[in-house]
């Protein structure tokens, strides 16, 4: 009987201990990956497609673009938003990414989160803002770790609002 009693009381801290190490190594698998808070990390990569108006597809993975939001599919000026960012690059262009200090490397859909800025020097981010394609957001002031072009994106913004997605479209 004794040596049931601990052969059961062993099994159930063996369990105890497994399931604790799993959920450990869960929750450091989930943790996002945050930029050295001294340095800017920067790459470059080849533009392969344009995903929606906030994201592209690059031979570095799939990038949203750090401070802006964009409609998405099934939101009006989808198509409007997607058509300004492929008027920018192409399929083989040549971007930067950078990966400001302090910001998450990916976000929840496990897309690469970086500021891009074309061959001839256009940062995407702020030329959607500018178009009135994208609205500033996913910043510090939204509770999202500060990226250094944040007040230049927020007075874009400023300059454009409300946003002009579409003539169809209902203020964003």
């Amino acid at each position: 009987m004794r040596r049931t009693r601990a052969l059961a009381v062993a099994g159930i801290l063996a369990l105890a201990l497994a399931v604790a190490l799993t959920a450990a190594i869960v929750r450091h698998a989930s943790a996002p990956e945050i930029a050295d808070a001294g340095a800017s990390a920067t790459q470059t990569a080849t533009v392969e497609f344009v995903v929606d108006g906030d994201t592209i597809a690059t031979s570095a993975g799939r990038v949203r673009i750090i401070g802006i939001d964009a409609p998405e599919r099934d939101q009006c000026g989808h198509a409007e938003a997607t058509a300004a960012l492929e008027g920018f690059i192409a399929p083989g262009d040549p971007v930067t990414l950078e990966l400001p200090a302090g910001q998450n490397d990916r976000d929840r859909h496990d897309r690469l989160l970086r500021h891009v800025v074309t061959g001839a020097g256009v940062d995407l981010g702020l030329a959607q803002l500018e178009a009135g394609h994208a609205v500033a957001r996913y910043d510090s002031r939204d509770g999202y770790p500060a990226h250094p072009h944040e007040d230049e994106y927020r007075a874009a913004q400023r300059k454009t609002s409300p946003p002009s997605i579409s003539p169809d479209c209902p203020v964003m």
